[in-house]
Order: C-alpha cells, then sequence, then structure tokens
C-alpha cells in the first residue's frame, strides 16, 4: 500500500516548528551554562575572600575551615553542575544542529515537492488543454457523422424507392415478356413462314424502303394530310359537281343527231 504524501504546506508548517523548538532548546541550554557559570563564579569569590579572611585573621583560621570546606564543597558541586550543563547544552546544541539539518532536509524535499507539484500542476494544465481540444474535435466529429447520417437516410429512401421502382419494372417486364411470348407462341408458324420466304431482294428493297419512310413522312404530313383534311369539303362538291355532269349529259342526250353520232363513234372505237 503506498505511503500518502504529506502536503507541501504541511512539510513547511513542520520545518518552521522544528527551527522553532531547536532555537528554544539552544536559547534554554545557553541559560543554564550561563546559571552555572555565574554559580561557579560566585563560589569562587566566597571561596577566596574566605581565604583572605584566614590570611587576615589567623586566629579565626580555625572556626573558618570548616566554613571554607563547606563552600568549596558547594563550589565543587556548581561547577560539576556547570559541567554538566554545559555538556547538556553541548548536546542539546548537537541535537538541535541535527534537527535543523533535518529542517534543512525535509524543507529541500518540501521544495523538490512543490516543484513536482507544480510540474504536475502545468502537466494536468496542458491536459485539460488537449482534452478541451479533443472535446471540440469530437463534437466536430459527431457533427460530421450527423450529418452523414442523414444524408446516408435520404440516400437509403432514395434506394427504397429507386428499389420499388426497379420491382414495378420488373413486374411490366415479366407481363411484357409473358405477352410476348403468347404473341410468339400464337404468331410464330406465321413468322417463321414469313422469314423463311423472305428472299435477298426483299429485304434490300425493304431496307430502301425504310431509307425513304422520312421522305414519305414529309410527303404525307405535307401533301397527303391537308388533302385529306379537305374531303369532308370535297364531298359536297363532287356531289354537286356529279350533278351538273347528269345534267350536261341529259342536254347533250337531248341534241338531235346526238345518237347517230353516237353510233358512229362506237363503231369507229371497235
Amino acid at each position: 500500500m503506498p505511503l500518502p504524501l504529506p502536503r507541501p504546506s504541511a512539510v513547511v508548517d513542520l520545518a518552521f516548528a522544528a527551527g522553532k523548538a531547536a532555537g528554544r532548546a539552544v536559547d534554554a541550554a545557553g541559560k543554564a551554562a550561563g546559571m552555572a557559570v555565574d554559580a561557579a563564579g560566585k563560589a569562587a569569590e566566597t571561596a577566596v575572600g574566605t581565604a583572605a579572611v584566614v590570611v587576615a585573621l589567623p586566629g579565626r583560621v580555625l572556626r573558618l575551615v570548616d566554613g571554607a570546606e563547606v563552600l568549596m564543597a558547594a563550589a565543587t558541586a556548581a561547577l560539576d553542575a556547570a559541567e554538566q550543563a554545559v555538556a547538556d547544552a553541548r548536546a542539546l546544541t548537537a541535537t538541535a544542529a541535527d534537527l535543523v539539518d533535518q529542517v534543512r532536509t525535509v524543507t529541500g524535499t518540501a521544495a523538490g515537492i512543490v516543484d513536482d507539484a507544480r510540474t504536475i500542476t502545468t502537466t494536468a494544465g496542458g491536459i485539460v488543454e488537449d482534452a478541451r481540444t479533443l472535446t471540440a474535435a469530437s463534437a466536430g466529429v459527431v457533427e460530421e457523422a450527423r450529418t452523414i447520417t442523414t444524408t446516408a437516410a435520404g440516400i437509403v429512401d432514395e434506394a427504397a424507392q429507386a428499389s420499388a421502382a426497379a420491382a414495378a419494372v420488373v413486374t411490366q417486364a415479366a407481363r411484357t415478356a409473358g405477352t410476348a411470348d403468347e404473341l410468339l407462341s400464337a404468331y410464330e408458324p406465321g413468322l417463321r413462314r414469313f422469314v423463311d420466304n423472305l428472299s435477298p431482294e426483299e429485304i434490300d428493297a425493304a431496307i430502301r424502303m425504310i431509307d425513304e419512310l422520312p421522305k414519305l413522312a414529309h410527303h404525307l404530313n405535307t401533301d397527303v394530310m391537308p388533302i385529306l383534311a379537305t374531303l369532308d369539303r370535297v364531298g359536297p362538291d363532287i356531289h354537286e359537281l356529279l350533278g351538273v355532269t347528269r345534267d350536261l349529259r341529259q342536254a347533250i342526250v337531248g341534241i338531235p343527231g346526238f345518237a347517230m353520232l353516237r353510233r358512229r363513234g362506237s363503231a369507229g372505237e371497235s
């Protein structure tokens, strides 16, 4: 299980707390050493004063020896205490120095962690920017896919309509093929006889006639069709002309000597 890394702010706070504790320890050691030195100085001064009194007053030596010994013992104890306090102060100073070194190490580690955090933050910012760019590109791709899907739907509809039309054409073609089969079955003997009796000259004539069809169609449209369009007026005119011709015939028959002329003309023709 990976150990959780402390936050950079917590590491910095710990470093500052350790520095403050080391400063307080050094101050306490200095005060203790100062007190011990002061006590030793006072004891030494007392001992020197006592010795001077002994030298100046030989009569009081015996009474002051015991006091001097007591004071020397106290001075010795004070010096021992001062030496112990100095040793403790040195040990505490060494411990404080080690603690300061550890604090420096922790501070350096914290600075490295802060740099790593800054690098990670920068990398995360780049990743977020890449994600934003990728999201925009994905939105474009989705829009293009939606457009393609719409176009494909239209193509599918057109294909369905074309398929329905093709099915109708196929159905009509099937019906036409069935009708053609029936016609071929019915007219096959006559068609076969017609084909068998065709000569090369007749085929050439049919080809020439087909070549003349454009001219024939032109003359039919320009010459024959106008005449046919006037036939409804030609009928009464012909009927009137027949009446006039009948009257003329009767008039000619009524001419004296026409019968003789008619017989003479018949005899000449025979």
